[in-house]
């Protein structure tokens, strides 16, 4: 997976989810065999541009992936058509031009619009033998549709860039839609870009609503205010028979899925088995939100008569466990579990504010034990990093207990996200924290961990490398465990997530959400220092507290933690400067890191002024006082180092851009402050742009200069 990301350096984030997204959607449907001298990078560059082609055509139509794609006719002789959708059904006709961009900056100018043009003209002049086979194979669709009285043609310019159109190409196709539509209204013109395509990405990760019915008996209740609600019952066979078509889709807004046989489950069984008759009284029964309901009755339109009600998009809010266990029951004897009746509460959505669906969840999940972590799935930051797993590294961010669980190259979990970002925050409080209650994890609000952590949103790349660091040197310390004994061992055990903390403020936080193989060395250099530091904690231990202290308290107590690692950081940096430099892996041809790309450019001369921009709101109001009470603090000079090109104007020491932005959260004592920040995007040179910016300016500008096939 490295070597594809390798590929990515520098490219923004929605992009990168674009590219994941097309290429998960459309492998295997897209032609490329006309292509078959093209190097690796040219043929998977030319394969992103036939997806984008099919993509725009299925936004535009919504039409399957594999029409999309066999409407592709990108090519020698496409004649600026990358794509023709025909739909004989509603005579309708797309014809697609489509730009591809690895920076996501393809831009469509007049050249563009004047191609497709010439392709749409060819087109309705019945010129099709000039266009090549891919194109034939469609000849007879398009010219039945094409003499249809109610004929459409819609013209798609699509790009992963900006969607603006140049004034010169939407004058063109403003004239050609003019000129055309005289005999009537036939021809129109849309664009699309980035925007459009990431918003298709992250909908596609989304899971589909689904709907089920609900047969409610006499003498159900309904009340419309606030909100639209019905309380009634439903049969046990029928709720089995929600789960059995739709499974743990229901729960998808519940804090957890169903847990297994946990002893509240094993009871529900039990009752549902051994006396079905009585199972409403010993059961709270279940609560389910809807977008929306429509009723149907059976025979006079009243409150209380039978009623069956279609929920649209059904979520169970509360007693998932006990949905899942009722099919499970069912499925032992259906015509016993036929029996039992459900308290059933079903609420309408539809009217209702925003968060009324997470605060209901909130307040109703009491019935089986429900941890601190269960409501970090009700937080809209949590889906996003879970969309950014899926589209930016093709894994698994299971959020919910319950869940299966993936392998451990598939992806993690947010415990163990939340735990790795622990690690590798540099205030080593938060871990000697967890191991006194894991809980603190997930408090909120000021000073709490979880803010700390999940506040300014951290990218999946991120937490993954976050991860396996974790990960890595906790499975080196379970090796080296298995060779000592005594307090040696008792260390290497209670002292893992503290080992990993020093471990994370060795490798530094500079590059760990980049695309590329330079952070990957450095992770392969510190991890092979993870005997070293245990042998340094183990020193540093008994120097500052004795060879009888009681380790478990030690770990535990905040300040004792903190103590250790600025002994560990000072003897390490002392004594194991070459240790602790992370070697080079071999070069090869990638994407070179935001700072060295400059320098290599020669971009910035020595000495010109950089300004801080704070990246958020949160973090513009936490350090507003602070920086204002001295303007020095907004400032640094640029030097041409491709380690530490900044120096600051406040200590005149040199810094990387994350570096420096780390130390300015901890000079104004910002206790909420994120665990890792992407500097480049912080350091402005004024009147051109951050130096994230100014780095993608040179790699579009490099790709416009070489621009591969298929790009047109």
């Amino acid at each position: 997976m490295e070597d594809r990301l390798d590929a990515l350096q520098g490219v923004p984030l929605e992009v990168r989810q674009v590219r994941t997204a097309l290429t998960r959607e459309f492998v295997g449907l897209l032609d490329l065999g006309d292509l078959p001298a093209l190097s690796p990078a040219q043929r998977e560059r030319a394969f992103l541009s036939r997806a984008l082609a099919a993509k725009a055509a299925q936004l535009v139509s919504d039409c399957t992936a594999a029409e999309a794609a066999e409407a592709v006719v990108d090519g020698a002789d496409d004649h600026g058509i990358d794509a023709v959708l025909v739909s004989p059904a509603t005579a309708e006709i797309w014809l697609v031009q489509a730009k591809w961009s690895d920076q996501g900056t393809a831009r469509l100018d007049s050249t563009t619009t004047q191609k497709l043009l010439h392709g749409f003209q060819q087109l309705v002049d019945l010129q099709h033998d000039r266009f090549n086979a891919r194109f034939q194979r469609l000849t007879g669709r398009v010219t039945a549709v094409l003499n249809a009285p109610t004929l459409r043609i819609h013209l798609v310019l699509a790009a992963l860039g900006d969607d603006s159109l140049s004034q010169g190409g939407r004058g063109l196709l403003a004239k050609a839609a003019s000129e055309f539509n005289k005999v009537g209204e036939i021809l129109d013109f849309q664009v699309l870009g980035v925007v459009d395509f990431h918003s298709a990405a992250r909908r596609d990760a989304m899971p589909k609503p689904v709907s089920v019915t609900a047969t409610l008996s006499d003498g159900w209740h309904t009340n419309s205010t606030p909100y639209q609600t019905y309380l009634g019952t439903v049969t046990a066979d029928e709720l089995a028979m929600w789960y059995e078509q739709h499974g743990e889709r229901l729960f998808d807004q519940n804090v957890r899925y169903p847990l297994g046989p946990t002893n509240v489950n094993t009871a529900v069984i039990d009752s549902l088995l051994t006396n079905p008759h009585e199972f409403w009284y010993f059961n709270n029964g279940i609560t389910v939100l809807c977008d929306s309901v429509r009723a149907d009755y059976f025979a006079r339109r009243a409150q209380g008569q039978p009623v069956r009600l279609e929920l649209a998009n059904p979520r169970v809010v509360n007693g998932a466990q006990t949905v899942a266990a009722v099919h499970h029951a069912y499925g032992l004897r259906p015509q016993t579990v036929a029996e039992a009746l459900v308290a059933v509460r079903l609420i309408c959505l539809d009217g209702a504010p925003t968060d009324l669906a997470q605060r209901i969840t909130q307040a109703t999940n009491t019935q089986n034990h429900v941890e601190a972590r269960d409501f970090a799935a009700l937080d809209p930051q949590q889906e996003l990093i879970r969309q950014d797993f899926a589209l930016s590294l093709d894994k698994s961010y299971v959020l919910k207990r319950g869940e299966p669980e993936p392998a451990p190259a598939a992806g993690c979990n947010v415990a163990e996200a939340a735990l790795a970002l622990t690690c590798a925050y540099p205030d080593a409080d938060l871990v000697a924290g967890f191991r006194q209650d894991s809980d603190v994890l997930w408090r909120r609000g000021p000073g709490g961990a979880y803010t700390r952590l999940f506040g300014s949103r951290p990218s999946a790349l991120q937490i993954w490398r976050s991860v396996r660091l974790l990960r890595q040197v906790r499975d080196e310390l379970a090796t080296l465990a298995d060779g000592l004994e005594g307090r040696g061992r008792v260390v290497a055990d209670q002292a893992d997530l503290l080992i990993a903390h020093i471990a994370f403020q060795l490798i530094g936080s500079d590059g760990i959400d980049e695309p590329g193989d330079e952070w990957e060395a450095r992770l392969e250099a510190t991890v092979k220092l993870t005997g070293v530091i245990l042998s340094t904690l183990t020193d540093r231990l008994n120097a500052r507290y004795g060879q009888y202290a009681f380790l478990i308290r030690t770990f535990r107590d905040g300040q004792s933690c903190r103590h250790l690692v600025s002994d560990v950081l000072r003897s390490l940096e002392r004594g194991t400067d070459q240790q602790t430099t992370a070697p080079r892996r071999p070069s090869r041809e990638r994407r070179p890191n935001t700072v060295p790309l400059l320098v290599e450019h020669g971009l910035i001369s020595d000495g010109t002024q950089l300004v801080y921009h704070p990246n958020s709101a949160t973090e513009k109001e936490a350090l507003r006082h602070w920086l204002s009470e001295a303007p020095e603090r907004y400032l640094a000079t640029w030097v041409n180092d491709s380690r530490k090109p900044l120096v600051w104007a406040v200590d005149g020491r040199h810094y990387s851009p994350s570096g420096l932005v780390l130390r300015i959260w901890e000079e104004a004592r910002w206790m909420e402050r994120p665990v890792a920040v992407n500097g480049t995007r912080s350091w402005y040179l004024p009147g051109e742009g951050s130096l994230a910016e100014l780095a993608g300016e040179l790699l579009a500008d490099a790709e416009t200069a070489g621009d591969g096939p298929g790009g047109e």
